[in-house]
């Protein structure tokens, strides 16, 4: 077995200053504080600004992200249109957010009705397909 006792740190002496030692007494006496003069400050009067407040445009946020239930590949657009509108409100450009909330709300549409179209034309596929089906079905039973 290995010996470590002569590889320990040597023991610690507690209450033993270091070499040189601590300086002893106190600190130097302090100074009172030096009384600084109030400070007073010219009251600047600032002329009235007009402040308008308008309703900020729409941005057809929520119908950019009902459009993406029907055609999603034009929905990604309409949602990416209505998040820029949001960002051009946030930066107080309302004509940006008028004209990219209109471009989102085209695009939402869009999607809306070529997914409706998409709909109703596989639902007619289907209605068609089932139709031939039972036809042959009653035709081969005879």
């Amino acid at each position: 077995m290995a010996d470590y006792s002569k590889d320990q740190p040597p023991a610690y002496n507690q209450g033993v200053n270091p070499q040189g030692g601590y300086p002893q007494g106190s600190y130097p006496p302090q100074h009172h504080a030096q009384a600084y003069p109030v400070q007073v400050y010219p009251v600047q009067a600032y002329p009235a600004q007009q402040v308008y407040v308008q309703d900020p445009p729409a941005t057809n946020f929520i119908l950019a992200w009902v459009s993406c239930l029907f055609c999603w590949p034009l929905a990604i657009v309409a949602v990416l249109k209505a998040n820029e509108a949001d960002k051009c409100v946030g930066r107080g450009d309302m004509q940006g957010a008028r004209s990219n909330g209109q471009v989102a709300r085209r695009w939402a549409i869009a999607a809306i009705v070529t997914g409706g179209v998409i709909m109703v034309l596989v639902g007619i596929v289907i209605v068609v397909f089932y139709a031939i089906a039972i036809s042959v079905a009653s035709s081969l039973s005879d």
